[in-house]
């Protein structure tokens, strides 16, 4: 099995990720620059392709949600 190589995808709020059947991806962040995008981001996506199988592998590795400030979440929050 060839190694699939990993991609990391920084997201905000409100951006739109597109992948191609063939892997490609393609991100508009609406604000983010391109040299500021990992400090801006809302959520860190791992990405890769397995073109053997034609999975498409996504996992979140930098959420949006600060969890520290409640110790319980309640509906609503």
């Amino acid at each position: 099995m060839k190694s699939m190589q990993e991609e990391r995808i920084p997201l905000q709020v409100g951006s739109e990720l597109r992948i191609k059947n063939n892997g490609e991806i393609s991100v508009s962040n609406p604000e983010v620059e391109l040299a500021e995008q990992i400090r801006a981001a809302d959520a860190i996506l791992s990405y890769r392709f397995n073109r053997e199988t034609g999975e498409h592998i996504l996992r979140l590795l930098e959420p949006v949600a600060d969890r520290k400030h409640v110790a319980v979440h309640r509906r609503d929050d």
